[in-house]
C-alpha cells in the first residue's frame, strides 16, 4: 500500500495506489471487512470488456453476456474514490458505533447499573408493601442511627441517598430497608417514598436549605405526616418550623446538652435512654391518657391509679403548659392530658382503668373554679456564679455552641462551671450569653490552663475542640493531673475513638446522640414533647436522680416516714436499689432507702437541692 510521490490523488492509470485506495485498504484492514472488491474471491470474480458486457467466473454459475470479447476484458472493480471515501466513512463510523454500543454494554453490567436498576425495582417493590413507614431523607451517621432504632421497633423504613457509596453500604447492611438513590427534595421522590402512606418523614440532611425544602415539600404532599428535621444552624431553626416541621432537632444544641447531662446527672441519662428507646434492658416509655367529658371536674386522688402497679403520673397538660408533681386534690378537666410514665402493660391498665371507672361527683368548689391553664413553677434561675476556690466544679474545654449549651446547662441545676479556650470570637459569644461563668483565656490542652481551673478539685471535664487529636490532648494531659477525673469527648472520626478512650475519656459520637433522638421524635413523641418543655419551661424543670448516703436524713428511713412530697414537693417517680439494674416505677411506701439507693425525680433546681440535701448527693 503505498501513495507513491507524484501520484495524482484520483489517479488510477499508472502502478501505484492513489490515497482514497490507501485509506479505504486500511478501513477495511481495521474494520475486517474483507477484500472481495480488490482482490476478487474464489466464487465469483466479475469482469468487464470494452463495449461494457460482463463476464462472471464462477466454480458454479459461470457465465457471460452475448458478444463478449475476452481480448479486451478487464477485472470490474465496482468502486470509484469517491465510493470508495463513502465506504470507508461508512465502515469506520459504523464500526465506532458497534464498539460504543458494547462498552456501553459492559459498563451496565460492570459498573453496576444493572445491580442499581435491580435494587431499585426491589426497593420499589418493598416501598408498594409497606405501611405506617418511615422515611429517612439521609444516609449517613444521622441517618444510621435513626434506621437502627427503628428497626429495633419493627418500623419499616425507606432511605432516600444520592450518594451512590452511602446507598450501597446500606443495602448491605440493611437488605430489608428500601434504599432509593435519589434526590430528596422532588416531589416525585416522596411520592414514590410512599409518603401517603407513611407515618413520618425525617430529613437529615448536613444542609439546612436542603432539609427545608424537603420539609415543604413534605407537608405540601401530606398534612397529617409527621416532620423531623435536622438543624445545622440555629438561625434556622425557626423557619423549618414554620415550613412545617413538627420536631426540629438542633444537633449542636443536643450534643451539649447530652453532654452535660453524662457530666452531671449520668444515672438520668440511661433512665431516659431507657424511656426514649435507647436502650432495651427496661420495658418503659411515657404515654399520654386523655381524660373525657365524665372525667370533668375529677380530682387527681379520685383515679383508680392505685390500679395499675408499675405505673406513675409525671405531670398533666392542659393546653400547651405541663404541670409536674400535681397535687392530689388538682381539679382535672375535660381534655387534660395525663402524663404517664410506667411498662406497657402497666401503662395500658391504667387507661382502661380511668376509661372503665364511674364518674367522681363534681365538688362543690370545682364550678366555682375559673378554668384557667395551670402556671407553671415560677423558680429563680439567675445564673449562680461560681465558688471562688472552686471546688466540686465542672470545666469545659471549648467555648462554642456546644460549650455554651454544656454552660447553661450546668448553670441552669445551681453547679459551678468554668470555659477554658483562646478563641476570641467564641469566647466574646461565650461571655455575652453566660455572663457569669468565668472563662480563661488559654490554650484548652495547656497544663497551666488546668491548673487555673483547679482540676485536682474539680468532678468532670468535657473537652468540645473541633480537633478529635486537639481533645485527645487535652485528655491526656487532664489525666495527668486528676486520674480519678471523669472525662467526655466528643469524637467525630471513628478510627479516634479508641484512642480517646484508651487515654481514659469516654467518648460521644455527635451523628448518633443526634439520631436517636430524631428516631425518638418519630417513634416515641410523647416522651420527646414532654423533655422538650422541661427544657424550655421557665423553672429550669429536669428529671433527676440522687442517691442516699451513709448517715444522710432519709437514709434508713421508708418512703411514707420520709414523706418527700410534703418535705419537698417532689413526687419520687422510681427507685433504684443497690446493686441493681432496674428501675422500680411508682415504689411502695414500705420500702426503706438504705445507703447507696437511688431516686428519680422531676422538679425544678431548688425543690431537687432540697433533695439532695435530705439524701445526700447527686447519683
Amino acid at each position: 500500500m503505498n501513495a507513491g510521490y507524484g501520484k495524482k490523488l484520483w489517479n488510477l492509470d499508472d502502478d501505484k495506489w492513489e490515497f482514497t485506495e490507501c485509506l479505504y485498504f486500511a478501513a477495511i484492514t481495521l474494520t475486517t471487512i474483507g477484500y472481495t472488491d480488490l482482490l476478487g474471491t474464489e466464487q465469483c470474480t466479475v469482469h468487464q470488456d470494452t463495449n461494457g458486457l460482463f463476464r462472471w467466473e464462477s466454480n458454479t454459475d459461470a457465465h457471460q453476456q452475448e458478444g463478449y470479447d475476452t481480448t479486451t476484458e478487464k477485472p470490474f472493480v465496482d468502486f470509484t474514490p469517491w465510493t470508495r471515501t463513502l465506504t470507508t466513512l461508512v465502515a469506520i463510523i459504523g464500526m465506532s458505533f458497534f464498539l460504543y454500543v458494547i462498552a456501553q454494554v459492559t459498563s451496565f453490567f460492570v459498573e453496576g447499573q444493572y445491580q442499581e436498576n435491580a435494587a431499585a425495582k426491589r426497593a420499589r417493590k418493598l416501598i408498594g408493601q409497606f405501611s405506617e413507614h418511615i422515611i429517612l431523607c439521609g444516609g449517613g451517621g444521622n441517618g444510621r442511627t435513626i434506621l437502627q432504632q427503628a428497626q429495633k421497633e419493627g418500623v419499616d423504613c425507606v432511605v432516600i441517598d444520592q450518594d451512590i457509596e452511602v446507598i450501597h453500604r446500606l443495602r448491605q447492611t440493611h437488605p430489608k430497608v428500601a434504599c432509593l438513590r435519589l434526590n430528596a427534595i422532588d416531589t416525585g421522590t416522596l411520592e414514590e417514598a410512599g409518603i401517603d402512606r407513611a407515618r413520618g418523614v425525617v430529613s437529615v440532611m448536613p444542609d439546612d436549605r436542603a432539609n427545608l425544602v424537603t420539609t415543604v415539600t413534605a407537608r405540601q404532599l401530606s398534612a397529617s405526616v409527621r416532620i423531623v428535621s435536622r438543624c445545622v444552624r440555629d438561625q434556622a431553626d425557626r423557619r423549618l418550623q414554620y415550613a412545617g416541621a413538627d420536631a426540629v432537632v438542633n444537633t449542636s444544641q443536643l450534643i451539649g446538652l447530652r453532654i452535660a447531662s453524662e457530666l452531671i446527672r449520668p444515672t438520668i441519662v440511661d433512665f431516659l435512654g431507657i424511656i426514649l428507646g435507647h436502650d432495651d434492658t427496661q420495658d418503659l416509655f411515657i404515654s399520654g391518657i386523655v381524660l373525657q367529658e365524665k372525667d370533668d371536674g375529677r380530682t387527681l386522688s379520685s383515679l383508680p391509679i392505685d390500679e395499675a402497679e408499675g405505673s406513675v403520673i409525671v405531670a398533666f397538660r392542659r393546653g400547651d403548659i405541663f404541670t409536674f408533681n400535681p397535687e392530689n386534690d388538682t381539679l382535672l378537666f375535660k381534655g387534660d392530658e395525663l402524663v404517664v410514665l410506667g411498662n406497657r402493660k402497666s401503662v395500658r391498665q391504667l387507661s382502661d382503668s380511668i376509661a372503665a371507672s364511674p364518674a367522681s361527683p363534681v365538688q362543690e368548689t370545682a364550678l366555682q373554679h375559673k378554668r384557667t391553664q395551670a402556671p407553671p413553677i415560677e423558680v429563680d434561675t439567675t445564673l449562680v456564679g461560681p465558688d471562688p476556690e472552686l471546688h466540686n466544679h465542672f470545666i469545659i474545654c471549648g467555648a462554642g455552641s456546644i460549650g455554651r449549651t454544656i454552660a447553661a446547662e450546668i448553670s441552669a441545676t445551681r453547679r459551678t462551671c468554668i470555659c477554658i479556650d483562646n478563641d476570641q470570637r467564641a469566647i466574646e459569644e461565650f461571655r455575652r450569653a453566660l455572663p457569669k461563668v468565668p472563662v480563661i483565656e488559654e490554650e484548652p490542652f495547656s497544663p497551666d490552663a488546668l491548673s487555673q481551673a483547679n482540676i485536682r478539685g474539680a468532678r468532670g471535664l468535657a473537652t468540645i475542640l473541633s480537633s478529635d487529636r486537639d481533645n485527645l490532648v487535652v485528655v491526656v494531659t487532664a489525666t495527668q493531673s486528676n486520674p480519678s477525673l471523669r472525662m467526655l469527648s466528643v469524637v467525630t472520626n471513628d478510627a479516634d475513638h479508641l484512642r480517646v478512650q484508651r487515654a481514659g475519656a469516654e467518648t460521644l459520637c455527635p451523628a448518633k446522640i443526634g439520631g436517636r433522638r430524631m428516631a425518638s421524635e418519630l417513634l416515641r413523641p410523647e416522651a420527646a414533647t414532654l423533655l422538650d418543655r422541661m427544657l424550655s419551661s421557665s423553672g429550669a424543670i429536669r428529671f433527676e436522680a440522687v442517691t442516699i448516703s451513709k448517715g444522710a436524713e432519709l437514709s434508713g428511713l421508708t418512703l411514707s416516714k420520709a414523706d418527700l412530697f410534703a418535705r419537698t414537693h417532689l413526687r419520687v417517680l422510681a427507685l433504684r436499689k443497690p446493686g441493681r439494674q432496674q428501675f422500680t416505677i411508682r415504689p411502695a411506701h414500705e420500702t426503706v432507702l438504705e445507703p447507696g439507693t437511688t431516686l428519680i425525680a422531676a422538679g425544678p433546681a431548688a425543690e431537687i437541692s432540697h433533695l439532695v440535701a435530705l439524701a445526700g448527693d447527686w447519683a
